[in-house]
């Protein structure tokens, strides 16, 4: 008989396509992090070895935009490898609507390099700030969507509790808000923008840590 439109895989089929989906997205994650450091280049210099020094030394700091957005990049990317970790620890079953969104969010990760090199070499524009500001919101809101799919399908470990997804669902919004907040301000102040994005998730992570602290807990985590 045919499946129904969000019915979930038998058994053995489900456990051989979670493994797949996160081996696969562990590579994607893996790779997108290393195309990061593509964006650096090493200065080819020559003559005396203090010259040599003094100019290293002056493309080193001219290219520290470039060493900025490759870290803050690799933050985020990192962040969403843990939360995706920790998220599929808890997931029991799959289904295809989990593939889907699982590829929409890894389709966005393997972008990331892309403005993230804009931000390197053109960080002082409206355009740079924005492109890379939408690319990380929209990589928040596939992965916070993938995981409103995963509660509302009930595909988790029946241990999770109300009050654990909530805390997540709020955490998951915390770098999307963040980054999304920043989009206006880049058409106003370029400059300010990444400060919003900074002061924006600081704060949302205060009160979502305030507001669910006894929750933070992963289920299966002990103290």
């Amino acid at each position: 008989m045919a499946r129904g439109k969000h019915e979930t895989f038998g058994a053995d089929e489900s456990g051989r396509a979670l493994e797949r989906m996160v081996a696969f997205s562990d590579g994607v994650f893996a790779i997108a992090m290393t195309l990061l450091v593509l964006s650096l280049t090493v200065p080819d210099l020559t003559g005396s070895a203090d010259a040599v020094d003094r100019e290293l030394w002056k493309a080193l700091k001219d290219q520290w935009p470039e060493l900025l957005s490759y870290a803050i990049s690799f933050a985020v990317i990192g962040r969403y490898w843990l939360i995706h970790h920790r998220l599929f620890r808890l997931v029991r079953r799959a289904d295809p609507p989990l593939l889907v969104w699982n590829l929409v969010l890894l389709g966005l990760i393997a972008l990331v390099p892309f403005p993230t090199e804009l931000l390197g070499r053109y960080g002082d524009t409206t355009t740079a700030i924005v492109a890379y500001g939408a690319t990380m919101a929209s990589v928040g809101l596939a992965s916070f969507g993938m995981t409103q799919h995963i509660y509302r399908a009930d595909l988790l470990d029946p241990q999770v509790s109300d009050d654990y997804k909530a805390h997540s669902r709020m955490r998951g919004l915390i770098v999307p808000v963040g980054f999304a907040l920043g989009i206006p301000v880049a058409f106003v102040d370029p400059a300010a923008a990444p400060w919003t994005w900074w002061i924006s998730i600081v704060a949302i992570s205060v009160a979502s840590h305030l507001r669910y602290g006894s929750a933070i807990r992963h289920p299966y985590e002990t103290s």
